[in-house]
């Protein structure tokens, strides 16, 4: 089958600039995905809303990323993307740094599910709109995601990313083949591998995405 290559985002790193001159000299990406935007009093940051601007993304292909505890961020951000001309939107629920995991946001929103839920179900206001989900297998336990399946099996995803660690873990440690490997079964969605840059797992057949840091480091890899 043919492979997709979908570049993950690396905050501080992987700006407007760095994306545009990764895609004019190297190339070989479908996609490109922004540093996850946020709420921060009240607000936007000012550098996020540069970064997705649509006059400094025309030539690229770019994908903005939102990071939310609550359905009201969700609705804020999503807003944001659809005023500037976007029409897919990636959400984060996979971020391991406590700054943001202690707030619900990220893979510290995994253990609660009732919240996990209500922040999926956004999606269907926004029928305009295709989303995709990067997601851990949890935060405490690698089971914390099997939880989530029946929602985001019941929703229309453009794919879904997975990264095989827990959120503790951060981007220590080794991968849980075994859990990516029940995830893929039941997931009905195009799913996605995000790699701890050492390859992919074997026997699964579906489109990797790859690592920001693999793909900054190497960026002749393709």
């Amino acid at each position: 089958m043919d492979y997709k290559i979908h570049f993950a985002p690396l905050q501080g790193y992987t700006d407007a600039v760095y994306r545009e001159v990764h895609h004019r000299i190297f190339g070989g990406v479908e996609n490109y995905y922004t540093p996850f935007v946020r709420v921060e009093k009240d607000g936007f940051r000012n550098k996020d809303i540069r970064d997705i601007a649509p006059d400094r993304n025309s030539e690229t292909p770019v994908i903005p990323q939102l990071i939310a505890a609550t359905p009201d961020e969700f609705r804020r951000l999503a807003a944001l993307f659809r005023e500037k001309g976007y029409r897919q939107a990636d959400i984060n629920m996979g971020c391991p740094y406590p700054m943001q995991a202690r707030l619900h946001r990220g893979a510290g929103i995994l253990p609660f599910v009732e919240e996990a839920e209500a922040l999926l179900q956004t999606i269907r206001e926004f029928p305009e709109m295709n989303f995709s989900v990067k997601l851990r297998l949890g935060w405490n336990a690698p089971d914390e995601v099997f939880a989530l399946l029946p929602v985001m099996n019941s929703l229309r995803l453009a794919h879904v990313t997975l990264h095989p660690r827990i959120g503790t873990q951060q981007y220590k440690g080794n991968v849980d083949t075994d859990s990516f490997a029940r995830f893929y079964e039941a997931c009905r969605h195009p799913l996605f591998y995000k790699p701890p840059a050492t390859g992919n797992p074997k026997g699964f057949s579906f489109w990797p995405v790859s690592d920001g840091r693999l793909l900054q480091a190497h960026c002749y890899i393709f």
